[in-house]
């Protein structure tokens, strides 16, 4: 015999799935959801995450380069759009950059200035609005 066809034996999944097995949901009232819960529910609500907003802040020793570099690389910035915003952060001493839900904020700054620490510049990049502790 050849190939790989298991044979089944019947007596063993007919006690797996018999149907005169009890339910795994309970049904005693201690388990019930308690309606009482004192926060006001709506079928047709959806969570959004509130959005923050991400700052790159100038500085006299990091260079145009790597702000490009970051605004392409960590923010999806063309080049176009990235250089317009160095100017901005140039002229005004800071920009936001994005606003975006907390977590892949936080998550961009620290990879922003990880690479920043890595390449000996002095950085910096601050989140305005709700923050993770």
């Amino acid at each position: 015999m050849t190939g790989f066809i298991a044979e089944t034996d019947d007596s063993v999944t007919d006690a797996r799935y018999n149907s005169e097995m009890g339910e795994d949901t309970p049904t005693e009232p201690q388990f019930e959801p308690d309606d009482d819960t004192g926060h006001e529910h709506r079928e047709d609500s959806t969570m959004i995450a509130a959005k923050v907003k991400v700052w790159f802040l100038d500085d006299d020793t990091t260079p145009v380069d790597f702000v490009m570099f970051a605004l392409e690389n960590y923010f999806g910035y063309d080049e176009l759009a990235a250089q317009a915003l160095c100017e901005s952060i140039r002229e005004n001493g800071k920009a936001v950059v994005a606003e975006l839900p907390a977590i892949p904020a936080e998550l961009a700054k620290r990879r922003v200035l990880e690479a920043a620490a890595d390449s000996g510049y002095p950085f910096k990049v601050e989140i305005e609005g709700q923050q993770i502790v």
